[in-house]
C-alpha cells in the first residue's frame, strides 16, 4: 500500500511540473527590444554657439553625445552620436527677464551612420526654455522699520522697476540634457 501512494504522489508531481512552463532568463537583450524610455535624461554637448541675439525660429542646432549611454548592459547611444534640433521659439530680453530659447529635437545619427527620427526637447528650467531668468531690481527706496523701544531703522525695499534683460548665450561645449517625448526604439 505504501508503494502505491508513493507512485501516485510522484505521478501527481510530474503532472504539475509538466503544467508549469519555466521560461529561461535571457542573458542577452535582443537589439529589436532595445529602447530608451521617454522622459530619460540624455546628456548632450553643444557643438556650435547660439544665442537669442543671433538665432531665429527654425534655425538648426546640433549637439553631440559626450558619453556612452547604456540600457542594461548594452551600449544604446554610443559616444559621438550627433543629435539635431531646431529652435522652436525665441523670447527676446525685456525689462525684468533675460532672453530665452526653446529647442525641439528631431533626429539622431550614431557614429555607425544609423539614423533615428525622434521627438524630444532640450531641458530648460524655465518651462522648457533655456534662459529666461528674472533680472534684479533696479531701484530701492528707504522704508522705516519700527521696533518697540528702539528708534526706527531704515531698510531698503525693492520697487517694481527691474533691470533690463540680457541675451542668453549658449557656448559651444556647454552640457545640456535632451529628453525624448517618445520611446526611442534602437535597431
Amino acid at each position: 500500500m505504501n508503494k502505491f501512494y508513493k507512485y501516485i504522489i510522484i505521478g501527481i508531481c510530474l503532472i504539475f511540473f509538466n503544467m508549469i512552463q519555466v521560461n529561461p532568463v535571457k542573458s542577452e537583450i535582443s537589439s529589436e527590444n532595445l529602447k530608451v524610455r521617454a522622459g530619460s535624461f540624455i546628456k548632450v554637448m553643444v557643438r556650435e554657439e547660439f544665442s537669442t541675439l543671433t538665432s531665429d525660429i527654425g534655425d538648426e542646432v546640433t549637439f553631440i553625445n559626450p558619453d556612452d549611454m547604456y540600457v542594461y548592459e548594452t551600449n544604446a547611444i554610443p559616444r559621438g552620436t550627433i543629435v539635431y534640433g531646431k529652435i522652436e521659439d525665441v523670447l527676446e530680453p525685456v525689462q525684468g527677464r533675460n532672453g530665452a530659447l526653446k529647442i525641439s529635437i528631431y533626429k539622431m545619427i550614431t557614429p555607425d551612420k544609423k539614423v533615428y527620427d525622434i521627438k524630444g526637447y532640450i531641458y530648460g528650467e524655465n518651462h522648457g526654455y533655456i534662459g529666461g531668468e528674472e533680472t534684479g531690481t533696479m531701484y530701492y527706496r528707504k522704508v522705516p522699520h519700527y521696533i518697540k523701544n528702539i528708534r526706527p531703522i531704515l531698510q531698503a525695499a525693492p520697487l517694481n522697476v527691474y533691470q533690463d534683460g540680457r541675451h542668453t548665450i549658449v557656448k559651444s561645449g556647454s552640457e545640456l540634457f535632451f529628453i525624448p517625448d517618445e520611446d526611442i526604439i534602437l535597431k
